[in-house]
């Protein structure tokens, strides 16, 4: 007989997908899980969605898993917690675009604004 049950208990939870999760657009089923692991579905808005209903990810849905074995736990979180590293956004770039030589400055940099017979922003 087993003398360690606790050894052998499964233990679930959530994860919640940031808006710079790598799985932010794909569907569950496409991620791959360590072993001894498996999906049982995703809370979005407060409904599951089952796995067998392969939804795609979005930021903001919880990832609902099992770990078969609770050695397993670790490295089921970290597979399902990674991001991009940089704040990544289908609709957002945090880094400052380059003007090029056809954008005007802001009026506080009016002292800048290059003549038209310039052809560039940058010296040569």
């Amino acid at each position: 007989m087993l003398t360690n049950k606790k050894a052998l208990e499964p233990s679930l939870f959530g994860v919640l997908i940031q808006a710079n999760s790598i799985y932010c657009g794909i569907c569950l089923t496409e991620i791959e899980l360590p072993e001894k692991c498996a999906f049982l579905g995703i809370l979005r808005n407060s409904k599951v969605i089952s796995v067998s209903d392969n939804p795609i990810i979005y930021a903001g849905d919880y990832i609902l898993a099992i770990a078969i074995h609770p050695m397993m736990v670790p490295a089921l979180k970290v597979t399902l917690k990674k991001i991009h590293s940089l704040y990544y956004s289908l609709n957002n770039c945090l880094l400052e675009a380059r003007p090029t030589d056809k954008q005007f400055f802001n009026s506080d940099d009016a002292e800048f604004i290059l003549p038209k017979e310039s052809s560039s922003v940058y010296p040569d």
